[in-house]
C-alpha cells in the first residue's frame, strides 16, 4: 500500500522513499546486535508513550534493531548521524554513536501512523545528521520555580525534536533558583520566607533523565546585572557611593567580596553540572551600573588598569574565566555587554551567545554586530531576538526563513564558528501568565529545530504544517489533519511586551472563509481534538487542552464577527 512522505520534524536531510510502507504489529519487538542497551531502553519507552501497544525487547529477529557502527564514514561523516532502512523485514537504525541512534529512535516514533488498525512507516532508506553541533533550548526558573515534572516535558519536546542542550537561567532579579550552602539567604525572600528551588538530588535527577534522552544541561549564573535579589540579600555587594544612590541592580566589582561570592556560587554549580560549558551571563549591567560612581570601583579600575567600565567588566570576565579553566570548564556569556566595534580583551575561547546588538542606553552599539565577533575570532551561539524569543518577538515568517549561519548577515567563510542556536522561553514571574509557552513551545520547539538541524528552505508549507501537527499530538491524527490551518500559523501568538497576546491568529485564521464557515471548521477541529484526548491519544495532553482554548477562543471571535461586529484581537 502506497505510504506517504516522511512528515517527520525536523525534516530529515535525505530520505530516499519507495512509496510503500512498512507494517508493525504489536507488540512491538526491539533489540540491539551490540552495546546500544541504553538507547534500545528508550526506544521501548517512547513507543509505548506514542502508541499505547506494548514493547517487548529482544535481540532475536526484532522488528526494530539499533546498532552502534564505528565505520562513521560509511554512514555520514557525523557523530550524530544516522542512517535509518525500512523494509519488509523491519527497521534498522545504525550510527556511529548512542546520540545518532537516538536521533534516528524519535524519526522512528515522529514517522510512526497509525492507519485503518495497522502501524506504519515508510520504506526507504534515510541518511540524516544535523547542520549544527549545539541545537538549545533555554527554560528560566529564575522568574519563578518550574515544577520538574513540568521541566522534564519539555526536556521529553526538546528531544524529540533532536535538539542536545538545555540551558537553566538560574540567577535574575527575583530569586535564585538552587538550593545553595554557601548562601542559604538567597533561597529567602525579604521577608525570611523559603522560596522554593532545586535541591542537589532533583538536579542529580534531571541530568540523569536529560542525558538518557541525549541532552546535557548548561547552567547559568547571571552576573554581574540582574543582581537585585542578590543585592538585597546581601547588601555588602552593592557600591559605595557618597552622593546619590547605588546601583540596586548591578554588582560592585570593586570589592573582592564580589568576586568570592560569585566563584563560591559558581563553584556549588560545578559541583552540580558536569557539562564542560558554564553559562555567566553578564548581559544587560550598563542599563543600571554605577561603577563610574563607586569609590571602590574607581579604585580598583586605577590599580589593574581599567580605563573605561567596560574594561572593568572585561577584567571581572577574565577573572571567571579563569576560575572556570581551572575547574576544566568553558566560560559562556551575552554578547549585548562586549564592545566589539574594536578588539576587546576577552579570552578568545569564550563561547559567545549572540542575541541582538543593545538597545539605546543599554549597552555599546556603534559598530556592533554578529559578524565583527566572528572576525575577532570568537565562536557564536545564535539566538537573535527576532528567531529565538518566545515572548513577543518571534514570529512565524521570520523563524521559517532563518538559519542560524546567515541571519543576522554572516560571510559564508565564517559559517562554521557560528556552531548553533538556542531558542529561548523566558518566564515571567507569575504563573497565571506562563499559559501561553503551553500553547507556543509545542510548535516553536520543534520549528527552530527544524532551523538547527535542516538548512534547506520549507518549500511545502502545508506538508510542515501536517507534520508539526503530527509531531505536536501524535502518531494517532487523521491523514492530512492540519491544526495550525485553524489557529492561523504554526507560531501562535506570544506575550507581548506591554500587553498580553490573544490566544490564536483569528484573522489569518478565516482566510478566505466567513465567519460561520471558520466557526464550523473550528468546531470540527475540536471535535477531533476531543476524540484524540477522550481515547488517551494524544502525546501531551496540556497540548491538546491548550490547543482547544485557542480554538474556543476563535469561535468566540467567529461568532462576534458573524453577527457583524467587529471585535479585532
Amino acid at each position: 500500500m502506497p505510504s506517504r512522505e516522511l512528515d517527520v520534524v525536523p525534516r530529515p536531510r535525505r530520505a530516499d522513499l519507495i512509496g510503500e510502507a512498512v507494517r508493525l504489529e504489536a507488540p512491538f519487538m526491539v533489540g540491539t546486535d551490540n552495546g546500544a542497551g541504553a538507547v534500545v531502553a528508550l526506544l521501548s519507552d517512547l513507543l509505548e508513550r506514542e502508541t499505547n501497544e506494548r514493547v517487548v525487547r529482544s535481540n532475536e529477529g526484532p522488528d526494530v534493531r539499533l546498532t552502534i557502527d564505528d565505520a562513521a564514514s560509511s554512514l555520514v561523516d557525523d557523530s550524530e548521524g544516522y542512517v535509518l532502512e525500512a523494509d519488509g523485514n523491519g527497521i534498522i537504525v545504525r550510527s556511529p554513536t548512542a546520540d545518532g541512534l537516538r536521533h534516528g529512535c524519535q524519526t522512528i516514533v515522529g514517522g510512526l501512523e497509525r492507519r485503518n488498525g495497522d502501524w506504519r512507516f515508510p520504506a526507504g532508506e534515510i541518511r540524516d545528521w544535523p547542520a549544527t553541533r549545539w541545537r538549545g533550548f533555554m527554560l528560566d526558573p529564575a522568574r519563578g520555580i518550574l515544577p520538574l515534572e513540568r521541566v522534564k516535558r519539555r526536556i521529553d519536546q526538546a528531544a524529540r525534536a533532536k535538539l542536545n542542550r538545555l540551558h537553566l537561567h538560574l540567577l535574575d532579579h527575583e530569586s535564585y533558583a538552587l538550593e545553595s550552602e554557601a548562601f542559604p539567604e538567597l533561597n529567602r525572600g525579604p521577608d525570611g520566607e523559603n522560596r522554593p528551588a532545586y535541591s542537589p538530588e532533583e538536579i542529580e535527577d534531571l541530568i540523569e533523565y536529560a542525558g538518557r534522552h541525549g541532552i546535557e544541561i548548561l547552567p547559568e549564573v547571571d552576573v554581574p546585572g540582574h543582581a537585585s535579589h542578590v543585592l538585597e540579600t546581601y547588601p555588602e555587594l552593592q557600591c559605595t557611593v557618597e552622593d546619590g544612590e547605588p546601583s540596586d541592580g548591578t554588582l560592585c566589582l570593586g570589592t573582592t567580596r564580589t568576586d568570592e561570592f560569585v566563584e563560591t556560587l559558581l563553584g556549588e554549580v560545578i559541583e552540580l553540572f558536569p557539562f564542560e560549558t558554564v553559562h555567566v551571563g553578564g548581559d544587560e549591567w550598563a542599563m543600571n551600573c554605577s561603577w563610574n560612581e563607586c569609590s571602590r570601583c574607581r579604585e580598583r579600575m586605577i590599580r589593574e588598569g581599567s580605563e573605561t567600565v567596560a574594561e572593568h567588566f572585561y577584567e571581572f570576565v577574565r577573572r571567571l574565566h579563569e576560575m572556570l579553566e581551572a575547574n576544566d570548564r568553558r566560560l559562556m556569556c551575552w554578547n549585548d555587554q562586549i564592545d566589539i566595534a574594536e578588539a576587546p580583551d576577552v579570552p578568545r575561547d569564550t563561547l559567545v551567545q549572540f542575541w541582538r546588538v543593545a538597545g539605546k542606553g543599554r549597552g555599546p552599539v556603534e559598530g556592533c554586530s554578529l559578524e565583527r565577533f566572528l572576525e575577532e575570532e570568537f565562536e557564536v551561539v545564535n539566538s537573535y531576538v527576532y528567531a529565538a524569543y518566545v515572548n513577543g518577538w518571534i514570529s512565524e515568517e521570520y523563524l521559517l526563513g532563518w538559519e542560524p549561519r546567515s541571519r543576522p548577515s554572516i560571510p559564508d567563510e565564517r559559517a562554521e564558528q557560528v556552531i548553533g542556536g538556542e531558542l529561548l522561553a523566558w518566564e515571567p514571574a507569575a504563573e497565571e501568565t506562563r499559559e501561553y509557552f503551553e500553547r507556543a513551545l509545542p510548535s516553536a520547539i520543534p520549528v527552530f529545530a527544524d532551523r538547527l538541524w535542516n538548512p534547506d528552505p520549507i518549500a511545502d508549507r502545508r506538508s510542515f504544517a501536517t507534520a508539526l501537527t503530527r509531531h505536536a499530538l501524535g502518531p494517532f491524527v487523521p491523514a492530512g489533519f492540519d491544526i495550525y490551518r485553524e489557529l492561523g500559523g504554526t507560531i501562535l501568538p506570544t506575550e507581548g511586551e506591554n500587553a498580553p497576546s490573544p490566544p490564536a491568529h483569528a484573522h489569518r485564521s478565516f482566510r478566505d472563509r466567513s465567519p460561520r464557515e471558520a466557526r464550523d471548521d473550528y468546531e470540527d477541529t475540536l471535535e477531533t481534538l476531543g476524540s484524540l484526548s477522550e481515547a488517551d491519544e494524544v502525546v501531551y495532553p496540556e497540548t491538546a487542552t491548550a490547543y482547544r482554548d485557542c480554538l474556543e477562543w476563535l469561535v468566540g471571535v467567529a461568532d462576534r464577527e458573524g453577527r457583524g461586529v467587529i471585535d479585532r484581537p
